[in-house]
């Protein structure tokens, strides 16, 4: 299996049953994020990367993950991340379709959770602000500053951060603290600076230039993994298909094909992979194409694309995605959402529309059903048929006996904490 298994740190998480499901915000959000962004001056750090020992196995790399907590319906999946040098915590969104970490300052009075710089003596100060605004009226504005990150037990130094001064309602409701952006740094909003993963490549702490997502359902337990220098055989089914980035902003790759069980609909595009988005977001003629499948579901003028809530659609084989020569499944168990106020015996439908994009968007409804390996050295993602489930979470206590044995010195490197709750 894994080498060097005293590296392990893991964290028992759980649900946050108050979060209020907004699908028809969600779709907003994440349109805007993904509308024809403006390509950013290509650094020299991410064409070293092919320059690291090819020869690494991802699956056999010493092993660093960081759990998540999966909130409401898996609207979204957030984990605690540790900033500065007293490790204060943050719950953050891990998001491949953005590369910024940024969380709030002690002076945003609309945030509980706030980074404060003076209680930590690795804070430095750094020349510049930042500002990212969102088509649908959302943003979040403030200053720079460098500390020490902690991601799944790696610990990073002087790490850029965004800190908030002021943000938006939508983001100071939210149940997560800020964002850590996992997508290429030709992106970045804060121009120049490296990504939390490329400083991890760049300091040396993970041997091979990758990094991997799994996504529970709510059903299944809920939860979710990042592993960084690694990726877990135990969670894939089959063997992983390597898809190449078409455009090295997002985590961009391409779809030959798109099927409806055994319907072709001959259909295609580049395709975004994104874990900071809920959804599937299509083009409009494309997500009516889908729908068109699904009897009784139909676009609602107030609540985008909905489908009735019954066995029968339970049972259809929903959609499926050729990429790189394989097919992979899109299945109406996560197509089918929460209810939709109002409209009785409908849910909201897993695949929304905008004419504002023109790449498709495959969000957490597609990765829950597909396990996602994110390679910068050779600028490629793996995709492979999850096993689902394959192991529950630990316990709490038995968590607490494995960390204890785990990580008996603090230090950088090792895990630097037993348990997040």
């Amino acid at each position: 299996m894994f080498k060097d298994q005293e590296k392990v740190l893991s964290f028992q998480l759980t649900s946050n049953p108050n979060f209020t499901v907004r699908t028809p915000e969600s779709v907003k959000h994440a349109t805007a994020k993904h509308e024809d962004p403006k390509p950013k001056p290509k650094g020299g750090f991410l064409s070293r990367l092919k320059e690291l020992d090819p020869k690494i196995s991802a699956a056999n790399a010493p092993l660093y993950y960081e759990a998540l907590t999966d909130v409401a319906r898996d609207v979204q999946y957030y984990a605690e991340v540790e900033i500065g040098s007293n490790m204060q915590k943050f719950r953050l969104d891990l998001d491949t379709g953005s590369s910024d970490l940024w969380v709030a300052d002690i002076t945003c009075k609309t945030r509980r959770r706030r980074f404060i710089k003076a209680n930590s003596t690795t804070f430095k100060p750094v020349k510049g602000k930042f500002q990212i605004s969102y088509g649908d009226g959302s943003a979040v504005k403030g200053f720079l500053g460098q500390d020490r990150v902690n991601v799944g037990g790696l610990v990073i130094e002087d790490q850029v951060i965004g800190l908030a001064t002021a943000q938006s309602l939508s983001f100071s409701n939210d149940v997560i603290d800020g964002i850590l952006g996992l997508g290429f740094n030709t992106i970045s909003c804060m121009p120049g600076t490296l990504t939390p993963v490329d400083n991890m490549i760049k300091q040396n702490l993970i041997q091979s230039p990758i990094f991997s997502v799994w996504l529970g359902r709510s059903t299944d337990g809920g939860g979710g993994e990042y592993r960084f220098g690694s990726y877990d055989p135990e969670r894939i089914d089959g063997e992983l298909t390597w898809c190449p980035v078409t455009v090295k902003r997002y985590w961009q790759i391409k779809c030959d094909g798109l099927f409806f069980g055994n319907v072709d609909l001959q259909l295609a595009s580049d395709v975004i992979v994104d874990t900071g988005t809920t959804l599937v977001i299509l083009p409009t003629e494309v997500a009516k194409a889908i729908h068109s499948h699904i009897p009784g579901s139909y676009y609602d003028e107030n609540n985008g694309w909905i489908v009735p809530n019954t066995p029968e659609i339970a049972n259809l084989p929903g959609f499926q995605l050729l990429l790189s020569g394989t097919k992979f499944d899109v299945v109406m168990k996560d197509l089918m959402r929460e209810e939709v106020e109002g409209k009785d015996g409908f849910v909201y439908s897993g695949i929304a529309s905008s004419d504002r994009i023109t790449t498709w968007i495959l969000g957490d409804v597609f990765i829950k059903q597909n396990y996602c390996v994110f390679d910068l050295g050779q600028e490629r993602v793996g995709i492979a048929k999850c096993k689902h489930p394959i192991r529950a979470q630990p316990s709490i206590l038995e968590q607490m006996k494995v960390d204890a044995v785990a990580t008996p010195n603090r230090g950088k490197g090792t895990a630097q904490k037993c348990l997040i709750m």
